[in-house]
């Protein structure tokens, strides 16, 4: 079966991450060498082409609308030489320009958007023109799969996976310290909200728990982070990781991941490639309940899952784990299991091979 993967690979986000880990999945279950990546360059092409990848530079986000035709006659091409079985679209914007190539150069082919997320404004519309296009969705969690279905977009066209791991942990026990260290671990954007992190972190302070707290991540909100840790007069106890390749050393050093998304109703998608990995990892997490988190962070029983913007809730918490060791253990143990066993590597391919069989 040959598969291209049509995305953006720009930077080291969620939609990059997650490209990278189906593609390397897809190689690794024999598909070598049949694994296409269209897409820009960015960090995280060479990876790509290690796990076996091929790749060609196709950037539809670049040079405005003749850059994104420019683009779209690169796709035609492509498509016209390699015929592939599926096109695999990572992000909505791609996909019109994906599915009329096909269309045209290789009508056997075909086209899938994975969902990750979309303005809410935006489903209704989404839902018709890829309806109409002849296009089939892949959500990647249940929440986002049934938002879709309930916008008008056709059920047994639409299918849902969650995003693959990356590889095992080589090291998984805690730093031990005299202290306990919150993380984040995102963008650092207004919908990743990582100043609500801040202010939950400064309540925990004045209750006098022994705590730390490390932002991991890049962004347009980094400065305006810092200056509100200034402000609190806990800048000391606050440390800016920047972006975050080894996951090794992160969660070594993370006992407690905090999670403050900020989407409401429509606004946002999936998982969470950091809910994910801590999982992975062992490490208790602590969150807003938005999007698809509760399906893996399961309240009281595989983290802590409260109400959207209820500081207060999230604050308590977040104290029972800092106070309890053993419940921070038995909450990462917890969602390992769950996390292990809903995102294999096998149980991603047969819930992928699955959705492009519809």
């Amino acid at each position: 079966m040959k598969i291209i993967l049509a995305t953006s690979m720009g930077g080291l986000g969620g939609t990059e991450t997650a490209s990278l880990r189906l593609g390397s999945l897809l190689a690794r279950h024999g598909h070598e060498h049949d694994v296409l990546l269209a897409a820009s360059d960015g960090p995280l092409v060479s990876d790509a082409q290690a796990a076996g990848m091929r790749w060609q530079n196709i950037d539809f986000y670049g040079g405005g609308r003749t850059g994104y035709l420019r683009a779209a006659l690169s796709f035609a091409r492509l498509l016209r030489r390699e015929r592939p079985d599926i096109v695999h679209c990572q992000m909505a914007r791609i996909v019109p320009a994906c599915a009329i190539a096909a269309k045209t150069c290789s009508p056997r082919s075909k086209v899938f958007y994975h969902a990750r997320g979309l303005n809410p404004e935006t489903y209704p519309k989404i839902a018709r023109l890829f309806a109409g296009l002849g296009v089939y969705i892949i959500a990647n969690c249940r929440h986002e799969q049934q938002k879709l279905i309930r916008h008008g977009f056709p059920a047994g066209r639409t299918a849902y996976t969650y995003n693959a791991l990356p590889p095992a942990p080589t090291v998984s026990a805690k730093t031990p310290r005299g202290f306990v260290m919150l993380g984040t671990l995102s963008r650092l954007d207004k919908v990743r909200a990582v100043h609500l992190t801040i202010d939950v972190f400064h309540t925990l302070l004045q209750r006098g728990l022994p705590i730390r707290l490390h932002i991991a991540g890049t962004g347009e909100e980094r400065s305006a982070l810092e200056a509100q840790a200034g402000r609190l007069g806990i800048a000391d106890k606050v440390s800016f990781l920047g972006a975050v390749r080894d996951l090794n050393a992160y969660f070594a050093d993370t006992d407690i991941l905090v999670n403050t998304l900020d989407c409401a109703g429509d606004h946002g998608a999936g998982v969470g490639n950091n809910i994910l990995e801590a999982g992975l990892y062992r490490t208790a997490v602590a969150s807003y309940d938005a999007a698809g988190i509760a399906e893996m962070v399961e309240n009281g029983k595989t983290g802590f899952c409260t109400p959207l913007h209820d500081q207060a809730a999230l604050a308590d918490a977040l104290e029972q784990l800092v106070r309890s060791p053993e419940l921070r253990q038995t909450f990462g143990n917890a969602l390992h299991e769950r996390v292990t066993r809903l995102c294999s590597d096998d149980e991603i391919y047969r819930t992928t091979m699955a959705a492009y069989a519809l």
